[in-house]
């Protein structure tokens, strides 16, 4: 399902930028679903910072994982 939003040129042409020069010629709705993804994985990273026993306990379990090939998907 697609709709359409207003935003101003300025932000539509610095989206445009990044699909163009960082992200390799993507549409912007890829760029745009990337810049959300990339800024939810900042808010968990800061949750988990700012939980010490999370981030010992995700460090302890990253350490069991380090020499294990894994297959990510999103």
């Amino acid at each position: 399902m697609q709709t359409s939003m207003r935003v101003s040129a300025s932000n539509r042409d610095a989206l445009a930028r990044i699909a163009e020069n960082e992200l390799g010629g993507v549409s912007l709705d890829e760029a745009l679903r990337i810049v959300l993804f990339e800024h939810a994985t900042r808010v968990a990273l800061a949750r988990l910072a700012a939980d010490p026993d999370a981030a010992g306990a995700y460090a302890a379990e990253a350490a069991t994982m380090a020499d294990t090939d894994a297959v990510v998907e999103e």
